[in-house]
C-alpha cells in the first residue's frame, strides 16, 4: 500500500464518521402553531313556529226521532184503477127458494162410433225392422314378427358396392321397412332412418332382392310386415 493511499482512506473514515455524528446532534423539532382568539361572535337563532292546534272531533250527533205512526199514511198509486166495494151485507137467516124445470133434460144420444181410417193405423203400427246380420271380421292378411310361428331366418341378399362419395366413414346403416311375403321373398315399402343419404339406393335394392324362410302362423305361409336395419360396409 502505498502512503496516498493510507492518507485517503483515513480522510475518508473521517468524512463518515463527521457526517453520522453531525446526524445524531441534529434533532428535528415540530413546528407549533399558535392560534390566539381575538373575538367571540354570538348568532341568536328565531325561535321555531308553534305546533299547530289539534282539532278535535266533533261530538256525536244523535239521530232525529223517528216519525209518529200518527203521521205515517199509506202512499196512494194513482196508477192502478179503483176498485169499486160492495158493501151491502147478506143475511144468511132468509129462505132460499128451490126452482124445478119445467120441462124433463133430454135422453143422451145414441153413442157415437168412430171409425179410424185403414191408413192412420197402418202408419201407427210400429214397422218391423229388417234383420241384418252381423258382419263377420274380415280375415287378417298381414301379421307381425311376434304374430308369426318363428322369425324368418335371411338366406340370401343381393351384394353392393360402398359408395365412393362417402369418404367420411367405413360403414353405414340404413332402417328399412320390408314385407315378407309367403313365398320367401321380400319387398320394399319405406325407408325408416339413413345415416347417408347415398346408401339409400342400395338398401332398396337389398330390400326388395333378399330371400327369407316363409313367414308361416299356425303352419300356414302368411305374409309378415318387419323393420329391418342394414347395415353396409366398405
Amino acid at each position: 500500500m502505498t502512503f496516498k493511499s493510507i492518507i485517503l482512506g483515513v480522510a475518508v473514515t473521517a468524512v463518515l464518521l463527521a457526517v453520522l455524528v453531525a446526524t445524531r446532534l441534529v434533532v428535528l423539532s415540530p413546528v407549533e402553531h399558535e392560534f390566539e382568539i381575538r373575538e367571540i361572535e354570538t348568532v341568536s337563532l328565531a325561535e321555531p313556529p308553534a305546533p299547530p292546534e289539534e282539532q278535535l272531533p266533533a261530538e256525536d250527533v244523535p239521530p232525529p226521532p223517528p216519525p209518529a205512526l200518527a203521521d205515517l199514511r199509506p202512499a196512494v198509486d194513482m196508477t192502478q184503477p179503483v176498485m169499486l166495494v160492495n158493501n151491502l151485507t147478506v143475511d144468511p137467516r132468509l129462505s132460499i127458494d128451490t126452482f124445478f124445470a119445467d120441462q124433463p133434460p133430454a135422453p143422451l144420444s145414441e153413442k157415437i162410433k168412430i171409425v179410424r181410417p185403414a191408413v192412420m193405423e197402418t202408419a201407427m203400427q210400429p214397422k218391423s225392422l229388417p234383420q241384418v246380420a252381423p258382419a263377420l271380421p274380415e280375415a287378417k292378411s298381414e301379421f307381425s314378427l311376434g304374430e308369426l310361428d318363428q322369425q324368418p331366418k335371411l338366406l340370401r341378399n343381393p351384394s353392393v358396392i360402398f359408395p365412393r362419395s362417402i369418404k367420411d366413414a367405413n360403414s353405414g346403416r340404413v332402417v328399412v321397412r320390408v314385407a315378407i311375403l309367403a313365398s320367401g321373398r321380400s319387398q320394399f315399402i319405406s325407408v325408416v332412418s339413413s345415416t347417408h343419404d347415398d346408401l339409400v339406393p342400395l338398401a332398396k335394392r337389398i330390400a326388395s332382392g333378399s330371400r327369407f324362410t316363409p313367414p308361416t302362423r299356425q303352419r300356414n305361409a302368411v305374409k309378415a310386415i318387419m323393420t329391418w336395419p342394414i347395415t353396409i360396409k366398405k
